[in-house]
């Protein structure tokens, strides 16, 4: 059972828009402008279509003939037309009065979902920023409707958005000591950062539902070492994603790992509130500010234990040279994990001391450390992170591009580390990703969703795999060892073009990084007992079940991005299923 299923969806809504407004936009004038700056169009809200709501005009302040009011009831909305645009970004704000209290916001532009608005409370007429939205060329409607009512609405205003400025992302590493493959792992995704997205998937079952049904394997596993949790352990768990991690890298494919992390003590353990709910703030009386307090205290070192066991986990993927993702404390902001019940002061030092006990004293390297927050207050800073990452939940069927979250993670740390999408319920359109340039490092489908054909139908998973935008398993390379990204480097892609039972035909695209190529080479390990017997448009060599094939003399040179293939015919017995391929500047 995935641990977010007791949540309302409300909740994994407010986490998928970031729990609080971006700083609110300096009010101005009606028709003035800063210099250099492009000029913000006002619409007023009492000339919008209303539903649920009326026109009000006992506040005073307001601009023009009076605002909006009445957001009460499910379904109560306010949409605006904005008529003969020319189309592109443009950055949206809405001018709101909030006396009732910190309030949300649903934002629709022509129908679809955008996000979640924050309304921090206030008396007094204020601004806030919604992010970037996307109009097409003529007539649009941006709608806001209810979420969390009793708001005021006077007016929206609409400003071409600037041009995103490159990214500051080094791909630098936080831990001195981190591993080999760590670095090259981190340095992969700095290059592809901004060009594609990687997919992934959470739970090995479930990932090999998705690769079944959608033909195509996602480049991430998602796993987590919530079942390696000692006060778990103690009621018989078993662990198994360690060994799992193991066997996906074998594959060729990245690991990532959350730790839903039992509560060390304190598990109330009644019908609700049972042992394994352990993770939950109402499923433990643990009080991780008290433990933090007090080193001397039996569950200061009962948090020293159970970080040391996660630690032996770690051990043995770093022994086996393999990098991982790691996401521990995630989402605790949203105070319904015991590690964020108290605050971000507990929840920031707790990270230190996870960071601090698995690299000083437990010796564990092979880490690229996450933040799971858009909260700046909540960041632990970034001597400690190397990249920040956000869960979005929006409604079933929303494909948008969690665009104003993007731009929140990117507030957090100045642009200078990646973002990714750690959780997704329903996967972003890649579309739409490229047009408002939401730039995320990867997205990993949460277990279930995959199969949730309101969240994301198979057609619609089908086209996102097929995407050349997103990186596949297919497509990965080795990014273990700094030959799957960046200048100099290509991917190849694996594709059965024939198969009659005993024998087939396969077809291998390869294509070039950011630099051109003046010659490549491509590898892979077969599974079963495959054998190349013929080729074409390439030289293959085949010892045991690793085959090396190198460009002919008239498709070595690759302009940058630019594409060649080859092809060959094999037998087989058994399954024949598709080999990792791993693709090298020759």
């Amino acid at each position: 059972m995935a641990p977010h299923a007791p949540h309302p969806r409300r909740l994994l809504r407010l986490l998928a828009a970031g729990l609080l407004a971006l700083p609110a936009a300096v009010a101005l004038p009606l028709g003035t402008a800063q210099a250099d700056a492009p000029t913000a169009t006002v619409y007023q809200a009492e000339n919008g279509t209303l539903d649920g709501v009326s026109v009000g005009t006992s506040v005073s302040g307001y601009q023009g003939a009076g605002y909006v009011e009445g957001f009460d009831d499910p379904g109560d909305s306010l949409t605006i037309t904005v008529p003969d645009s020319p189309g592109g970004l443009y950055s949206l704000s809405v001018h709101y009065a909030g006396p009732y209290g910190d309030k949300k916001a649903n934002v629709l532009v022509n129908g679809d979902g955008v996000g979640e608005v924050s309304l921090p409370a206030t008396t007094t007429w204020s601004d806030a920023a919604v992010g970037k939205v996307l109009l097409k060329a003529g007539g649009n409607t941006v709608t806001i409707s209810n979420d969390w009512g009793w708001y005021l609405i006077d007016s929206i205003s609409l400003t071409p958005a600037p041009a995103r400025p490159p990214h500051k992302v080094t791909g630098e590493l936080t831990d001195p000591r981190a591993t080999p493959e760590a670095k090259s792992l981190m340095k992969y995704l700095t290059a592809h950062y901004g060009k594609d997205i990687l997919s992934g998937q959470q739970d090995a079952a479930h990932e090999q539902w998705l690769e079944g049904k959608v033909g195509k394997a996602p480049a991430i596993e998602g796993l987590d070492m919530m079942d390696y949790s000692p006060s778990r352990v103690e009621h018989g768990t078993v662990g198994t994603d360690t060994d799992n991690a193991i066997a996906w890298d074998r594959r060729g494919g990245i690991t990532a790992f959350v730790w839903h992390w039992n509560a060390p003590a304190g598990l109330i353990d009644q019908p609700g509130k049972e042992w394994w709910r352990g993770f939950y703030t109402d499923a433990t009386t643990f009080d991780v500010q008290a433990a933090l307090a007090d080193p001397a205290s039996a569950d200061h070192k009962l948090l020293l234990r159970d970080i040391d066991a996660i630690a032996v986990q770690l051990r043995r993927l770093q022994d086996a040279g393999i990098p991982v993702l790691w996401r521990p404390l995630h989402e605790a902001e949203g105070g319904w994990f015991w590690w964020g019940a108290k605050g971000p002061g507990p929840a920031k030092a707790l990270y230190r001391l996870v960071h601090d006990r698995l690299t000083e004293v437990d010796g564990i390297h092979n880490l690229i450390w996450q933040w799971n927050s858009v909260d700046p207050a909540w960041y632990p800073g970034d001597d400690v992170v190397d990249m920040v990452t956000a869960d979005s939940y929006p409604p079933a069927g929303d494909h948008g591009p969690v665009a104003l979250t993007y731009d929140k993670e990117l507030a957090l740390t100045g642009d200078t580390k990646p973002a990714a999408l750690s959780e997704v319920g329903t996967v972003p359109d890649p579309d739409l990703l490229r047009a408002y340039r939401a730039d995320w490092s990867y997205f990993v489908t949460w277990a279930g969703y995959e199969q949730d054909a309101a969240a994301n139908s198979l057609d619609f998973l089908k086209r996102v795999y097929a995407d050349r935008y997103v990186i596949t398993l297919d497509e990965l390379g080795d990014f273990k060892h700094g030959t799957g990204g960046g200048a100099g480097a290509c991917t190849a892609a694996y594709r059965v073009t024939n198969d009659w039972g005993s024998g087939f035909t396969a077809d291998v695209t390869v294509k070039a990084g950011s630099s051109a190529l003046t010659g490549w080479k491509v590898t892979w390990r077969f599974a079963g007992d495959q054998k190349v017997t013929n080729y074409w448009n390439a030289t293959a060599t085949q010892s045991g079940a690793a085959v090396t094939a190198t460009n002919a003399g008239y498709n070595g040179s690759l302009p940058a991005a630019g594409t060649t293939s080859f092809g060959f015919q094999g037998s087989y017995r058994g399954p024949n299923q598709a080999p990792t391929l791993a693709c090298t500047a020759g």
